[in-house]
């Protein structure tokens, strides 16, 4: 479980940047569809991992209540696992995972596969790129590096909408 203070510090570089920006979301959009299209998935996500909630910063492919809500609960967010451990997170085949098996947006939404490395920003884990495939999908260390060069983008360009002047 993520400590109250990596909690803290998460929200703290959150609050800095200017998430509301469109000119932010454009961009971030634009990265998730290259890494899907990369990566020949469906769908793609910058996520920001809060404590109760997981929102949408940038998004490929996401249709229906989840794009609707720009996010989901914390408790169904496989971008969670990635912030928690500070680790890439994969589940190539979420039907026969022990943890994403019962996850709703698995056996609802239709969820067959996740790989996400976490997003680090000033230290900080702020949440996760990801990409999500609607059947099961073996993940390479290539898939892997791709997406890490893309979270490293995405830091920098976070970066370049802060508030607080830093």
């Amino acid at each position: 479980m993520m400590s109250d203070t990596d909690l803290l510090a998460r929200m703290h570089v959150l609050a800095g940047l200017d998430l509301d920006n469109p000119a932010l979301r454009q961009r971030l959009d634009e990265i998730t569809a290259r890494t899907a299209g990369r990566l020949g998935l469906p769908i793609s996500l910058v996520s920001f991992v809060l404590d109760t909630a997981q929102l949408l910063g940038g998004t490929y492919g996401v249709e229906g209540w989840i794009a609707d809500a720009g996010g989901t609960p914390v408790e169904w967010s496989f971008c969670a696992n990635a912030v928690e451990s500070g680790q890439p997170y994969v589940v190539p085949d979420t039907s026969v995972d022990p943890l994403q098996s019962v996850n709703p947006l698995a056996f609802v939404d239709g969820f067959g596969s996740y790989a996400g490395v976490p997003l680090i920003v000033d230290g900080t884990v702020l949440g996760a790129h990801c990409v999500i495939g609607t059947a099961a999908h073996e993940f390479t260390d290539a898939d892997l590096a791709e997406l890490r060069t893309s979270a490293d983008e995405i830091a920098t360009v976070l970066q370049s909408y802060r508030r607080d002047g830093h």
